[in-house]
């Protein structure tokens, strides 16, 4: 394929650029599956040269696609949204693809635009020319692919694929806009990835009529699972875990906080589901996957003065379990640095968050479209404005040395912090090491 071609340039700034100027995918003047299938014709229809699970679900998606891609190694895995670079998105066997290859995709699917030209409804989106290049990077360089629905499940471009397993994470308040304003509704959008043959797995709070009868008999609730849980400190867990096909004991998941507990059983239902299907899956890649898998930016612990803890959250139910880890983990509050986009529930995720917070920083994410800070100041009065997240985290770590900041309210944030720390040489803590280094991380 073009993307192994040495003489290929990386991603020119202008190809991103361009990209990212069609980012509010959502918003088109027609929303339909379409333009993907289109694009797809065009490539010789690369998502059907591997075989696929599709997951779908408002909040844990990203974890449960990380420990089942994870099991298999040389898997593909198609991520969304990314923190900081577009090549997050698209890896195999966990290694992301390179700027050389990002290119080469980038220009077979803008000469797929081209041939299909005629067929396309409207200017593709970048969701659906970011699936189109993962869908065509993974052809013939992997037999099998863990994909992650971008928005909602029956129009999302990934919706083309025709899997093995279908995954539904959690349904929750987010993106009404798009999916509906009720949870039945949202329920309905995400049970669109649903065919008529797979096993389909459900996390807790997911039985929705319109969930249960699209997958009938085929129906896998990974709410029955009951773990039992070691504490481990600072929200680890060993965990021990009888399913359906065997016992679980002592799992490690390197990913903090009781809601992953949730998480993790999905991922070990489907991971089942999988291996009956006859992916390469056993007990030990399972644990394996589990006691090695990461997710950043997902309550990812620095260590240093202060610690720091980075998460995504971005929707009233992601802040609930942020808060859950808070009132668990940090009693005595922590110092919030907090930004988010215009389109989200902020004011909601303010009030949920404001028991656990001594003090607060409001700042912004260094997108066109984050809400200003100053706007607020009416969920938290008492709060700071520093207009850049740089600015906020110096601010909040001179100010309040001895107090753990959480920077938390959007993707995009926690991308940047992320980076910021990175920068600064701070380290990611594990569960086993928790609290045995101390670095200043700006």
């Amino acid at each position: 394929m073009s993307s192994r071609e040495p003489h290929i340039a990386p991603l020119k700034d202008s190809d991103i650029q361009k990209l990212f100027s069609r980012r509010n995918e959502y918003r088109s003047i027609r929303y339909d599956l379409s333009n993907t299938r289109a694009l797809c014709r065009a490539l010789g229809d690369p998502q059907r040269s591997f075989r696929s699970v599709l997951i779908a679900g408002t909040n844990g998606k990203g974890a449960v696609a990380q420990w089942i891609a994870a099991m298999l190694p040389g898997a593909g895995l198609y991520l969304s949204p990314h923190l900081t670079r577009l090549n997050e998105r698209i890896s195999v066997g966990g290694i992301e693809i390179d700027d050389v290859g990002l290119q080469a995709v980038h220009d077979d699917v803008q000469q797929a635009v081209r041939d299909a030209a005629p067929e396309l409804l409207y200017p593709p989106t970048y969701f659906e020319l970011v699936t189109a290049m993962a869908f065509h990077y993974f052809r013939d360089r992997v037999t099998h692919a863990v994909v992650e629905v971008g928005l909602g499940g029956r129009l999302d471009a990934t919706n083309v694929l025709d899997q093995d397993v279908s995954v539904i994470t959690s349904i929750g308040m987010d993106h009404q806009e798009y999916l509906g304003d009720t949870l039945d509704a949202i329920a309905g959008e995400k049970a669109g990835i649903i065919k008529d043959r797979e096993p389909v797995v459900i996390g807790p709070g997911c039985r929705y009529d319109s969930i249960v009868d699209r997958a009938a008999d085929r129906l896998i609730d990974a709410g029955r699972l009951r773990p039992r849980l070691t504490e481990l400190g600072a929200g680890f867990f060993a965990v021990d875990v009888a399913t359906r096909r065997r016992r679980y004991p002592r799992l490690t998941p390197r990913l903090a906080g009781r809601h992953q507990i949730d998480n993790l059983a999905v991922a070990l239902s489907a991971a089942e589901a999988l291996e009956d299907a006859g992916w390469p899956i056993d007990a030990r890649s399972i644990h394996k996957a589990v006691d090695t898998a990461r997710w950043p930016g997902r309550l990812e612990l620095f260590d240093g003065n202060p610690r720091a803890i980075v998460d995504g959250a971005h929707n009233v139910d992601a802040m609930r379990a942020v808060a859950g880890y808070l009132a668990e983990y940090h009693p005595a509050g922590v110092t919030l640095v907090f930004g988010a986009m215009s389109e989200k529930d902020h004011r909601g995720m303010l009030r949920i968050l404001a028991p656990h917070v001594r003090r607060a920083v409001l700042t912004r994410p260094s997108n066109d479209r984050a809400v200003d800070p100053a706007a607020l100041l009416e969920s938290m009065p008492d709060a700071l404005v520093v207009d850049r997240l740089a600015g906020a985290m110096e601010h909040a770590r001179t100010r309040f040395p001895d107090n753990t900041i959480l920077v938390t309210g959007s993707l995009y944030l926690a991308g940047e912090a992320r980076a910021i720390l990175s920068r600064a040489g701070a380290v990611a803590s594990r569960a086993d090491e928790y609290g045995t280094r101390s670095r200043n991380w700006i």
